[in-house]
């Protein structure tokens, strides 16, 4: 039995055309403004992966880490996840206000690839902005009690951060981010499922603490509320809501 849901346009209303939009019109401003003083003269005091900091120096930056993420009772029932997700971040210096973001997560039985372009920009001594827009794709494969089950999916992320710099060399970052659902495709045994069709996927607020660890290194502690009709880490117990599941996260990184 094979189930094809035709593709359909996705309109220029949705958050992945307003993201896209807010992106361009930035780089717009910036490559028609000349650089402030204030940006030539920023030194950063300490690395970090959520907080907008431009890199002005540095080519690459890293960091390694885990996501806990938990299921709720009310969609699950009796299985609950609490399976910690491996977390690689790895940024690329691209000009003085661009930056390359790409993550991975990985479960080796479920994975995230995404990558995207960040602009950051100081808009005073101790504040920071940044907006980007990334694409992501995930893959899993399930073989259990006679199940033999994989999946797939493309999704879109829009988002903006604002960070504020504490004088305790401290970095707190907040981060608004929207998903659309570009493509899922799921295969079980001879069922098949593919859809083409873009919807918006909801929201997730991201707030991030960075500061000094140990021996030169940086840890990274972040706490996000997931608000959407789909999260990949799900796939294997069910695919899109009739209304958002909310999931809250933990991520915990050292920046390497």
């Amino acid at each position: 039995m094979k189930k094809v849901i035709k593709p359909s346009k996705l309109k220029y209303n949705t958050p992945v055309s307003y993201g896209r939009f807010i992106f361009l019109l930035l780089a717009a401003i910036n490559l028609s403004t000349t650089t402030s003083a204030q940006d030539t003269s920023f030194q950063p005091k300490h690395a970090a992966i959520f907080f907008p900091y431009p890199m002005y120096k540095e080519k690459w930056r890293s960091s390694i880490g885990f996501t806990l993420m938990t299921t709720p009772e009310d969609i699950t029932e009796e299985v609950r996840l609490r399976v910690p997700c491996g977390d690689y971040r790895l940024l690329r210096r691209i000009n003085n206000h661009f930056i390359l973001d790409s993550r991975l997560w990985f479960q080796v039985l479920q994975n995230h690839l995404s990558t995207g372009i960040r602009y950051s920009k100081p808009l005073s001594k101790n504040l920071y902005f940044s907006a980007g827009d990334d694409i992501g794709c995930w893959f899993g494969v399930l073989k259990l009690g006679g199940f033999n089950s994989k999946a797939s999916g493309v999704l879109n992320y829009s988002h903006v951060s604002l960070g504020y710099k504490t004088k305790k060399d401290l970095l707190i970052t907040f981060k608004a981010q929207v998903s659309v659902n570009l493509h899922y495709q799921a295969v079980n045994g001879d069922d098949k499922f593919s859809s083409e069709q873009a919807y918006y996927n909801g929201e997730t607020f991201t707030l991030a603490l960075e500061q000094p660890f140990y021996n030169k290194k940086h840890l990274t502690l972040a706490v996000s509320a997931i608000n959407n009709y789909f999260y990949w880490q799900t796939w294997a117990l069910f695919y899109k809501t009739n209304r958002k599941v909310f999931y809250p996260q933990i991520t915990v990184g050292f920046i390497l």
